[in-house]
């Protein structure tokens, strides 16, 4: 029969252990989780300390803060598979600890729940009280668990480029510079040497035919006939003398369309700690991966190989 609870089978899927001792592998849990929360912090498993009466008490976790100036005392209850809640008895307990140590803070973590007189008793002591459970997916309500993003895509095609110009002279001039540095008229890339002269400046005709067919409304779906007039305007091929010019005519078509995806996060949720903040907190999967336990001193550290 299978003795382990939920919470060993979590500790064991990161890290390895030997003892088969009760509650163990949930104490060890928890000083993870402690630990993902706040990684300056000193947290520790398993540890003994003298009291003011002399007696050695053990520790399920211990965190130090600021140099050992600000100490939490934290007492474990894995009651998964009993399904027992924490009593009177053992906030009773615990809280004998406390006062021979008298630490700065002191906290009862289980993974069920509490009685009423030991949440009574606790909060009289100025105990804190707190659930680290296995997330269920009950817990994703009120959390944005997945994005779905719809895009609603306006573009447009190449346009096509028509020159009015005033007369067959200027054509042929046209033609002719434009063969005299070796290009057809009927491609012309970006940065090659063909610009428009107007009032407001001298530009290279293709950066000029982008900006007028990107700034066209895109409202409507179909052709469009774009006429663009000039006045005291012309097109010049490299430096060769300006070819006066009427109007531009482009030609492209708008289509719309939509895409649909979804945003959702690879992380796994496994754990989450009720109580102990104003608001719940979810351990991952890569938070845990990320921590690992010197056996000897039982201290939570960063896993460098993680």
């Amino acid at each position: 029969m299978d003795n382990k609870s939920k919470y060993d089978k979590l500790h064991d899927k990161y890290n390895t252990l030997l003892t088969q001792k009760s509650g163990t592998r949930y104490e060890r849990l928890a000083a993870f989780v402690f630990k993902t929360l706040e990684k300056s912090d000193v947290v520790i498993h398993d540890l003994k300390l003298i009291g003011d009466t002399g007696v050695k008490h053990q520790i399920d976790v211990i965190i130090e803060k600021n140099c050992k100036k600000r100490r939490t005392l934290i007492e474990c209850k894995d009651f998964e598979i009993s399904g027992n809640k924490v009593g009177l008895g053992i906030a009773r307990n615990f809280w004998a600890v406390i006062d021979d140590i008298e630490p700065d803070e002191a906290i009862i973590i289980t993974s069920n729940e509490f009685t009423k007189p030991a949440r009574k008793y606790a909060k009289g002591k100025n105990i804190k009280l707190a659930i680290l459970r296995k997330f269920e997916d009950k817990d994703w309500q009120g959390r944005i668990k997945q994005i779905n993003v719809t895009m609603h895509i306006f573009s447009i095609t190449e346009p096509k480029v028509e020159l009015g110009l005033f007369n067959q002279l200027d054509s042929d001039k046209l033609k002719n510079d434009l063969k005299n540095i070796g290009l057809s008229g009927n491609i012309i890339w970006k940065k090659q040497p063909v610009f428009l002269n107007t009032p407001d400046g001298r530009y290279q005709i293709n950066e000029f035919v982008e900006n007028k067919s990107n700034s066209y409304p895109r409202d409507n779906e179909g052709p469009v006939e774009l006429k663009i007039k000039f006045k005291d305007s012309t097109i010049e091929i490299e430096n060769k003398g300006g070819i006066p010019i009427k109007e531009m005519i482009l030609k492209f078509e708008i289509y719309h369309s939509e895409k649909y995806f979804e945003v959702t996060s690879d992380k796994i949720a496994e754990l989450i700690i009720n109580g102990l903040y104003e608001d719940d907190i979810i351990i991952f999967d890569e938070d845990l991966k990320r921590l690992k336990i010197d056996d000897e001193t039982g201290e939570i550290l960063l896993n460098d190989n993680a």
